[in-house]
């Protein structure tokens, strides 16, 4: 892995920038060549691809062995974030009055130019090394406020956020950092008190997938996933759930079903119960009700 000085810069020029990240920082550059590469291999129908050309020129603009740490582009990230964006639009037509998308642990994830309606109001929760990057390789947008802080510590930064507009909460590719179950449990139990009426998306990793990063998972031989502790399956949803008052089901889906095409054979293969409930990665939609 390429070891250089910290990135350098303010998002204008056309200079490569290296970077220096490790640990889960350094995730934030995986979904970014996931989404950008897949759409160059033509491994996948051209209509299902991510039409994010900004997420393009980070890719070409960040000095960085992408290929190298990560490998082949896979359409897991690319399917994660077209359904994220398709649930803002519908939450955003949903209501009258402009909302609010609360971004966790956004990395460099470009999703708010590919969705801003242009009333949106966003604000992008990260540790330290993520808001630096992005303010460094992305342009400020006046709808955009940064947090730095974690979003497993929701006590530390949920009373910036305001509740004057419905709130839809992005954690898509966070939870599975989480030390524990509790630590999820607690952030969303504060989340459904917090906001009620607002939405949450986010995905989660299966029991064998989270062993194999705990034991050191080689996506290449340049690269090792950092451990992801938390895992949860269709088979633990319902009481997982049932454990956090306030927050309910609208919908969950493996990460083959919302756009088979991309990934035809985890379609195929999650018609079978025991990889839906046992082995699929999910992507869950929940709402945060009133208290009971």
């Amino acid at each position: 892995m390429t070891s250089t000085p910290a990135i350098a810069g303010n998002g204008s020029g056309t200079e490569r920038l290296p970077v220096t990240l490790d640990g889960v920082p350094e995730t934030m550059l995986w979904p970014l060549w996931h989404r950008v590469g897949l759409a160059a291999t033509g491994r996948v129908p051209a209509d299902e691809v991510l039409d994010d050309p900004r997420a393009a020129a980070l890719v070409a603009r960040i000095d960085y062995d992408f290929q190298g740490c990560f490998g082949r582009p896979h359409p897991a990230h690319t399917i994660r974030a077209r359904l994220g964006d398709r649930l803002i639009r519908d939450f955003a037509a949903a209501h009258d009055q402009p909302i609010r998308v609360v971004a966790l642990g956004e990395g460099l994830e470009t999703q708010l130019w590919r969705v801003d309606d242009g009333r949106l109001d966003w604000v992008t929760l990260d540790l330290t090394p993520g808001i630096d990057l992005r303010r460094r390789l992305l342009p400020a947008h006046p709808r955009n406020r940064m947090i730095a802080a974690s979003a497993f510590s929701p006590a530390d930064w949920m009373d910036e956020i305001g509740t004057d507009r419905p709130c839809f909460f992005s954690a898509a590719g966070l939870l599975m950092y989480a030390p524990d179950r509790a630590t999820v449990t607690g952030m969303l139990q504060a989340l459904a008190g917090g906001f009620p009426g607002g939405r949450i998306y986010f995905d989660t990793i299966p029991h064998w997938y989270s062993r194999k990063t705990l034991r050191g998972l080689k996506v290449t031989p340049g690269y090792t996933a950092p451990p992801m502790p938390f895992a949860l399956t269709r088979a633990g949803l319902a009481d997982f759930v049932a454990a956090i008052p306030g927050l309910d089901l609208v919908r969950v889906w493996t990460y083959a079903e919302p756009y088979p095409r991309m990934m035809p054979l985890l379609s195929l293969l999650s018609r079978i119960g025991f990889v839906r409930d046992h082995v699929a990665p999910l992507l869950i939609l929940g709402r945060f009700g009133p208290m009971v």
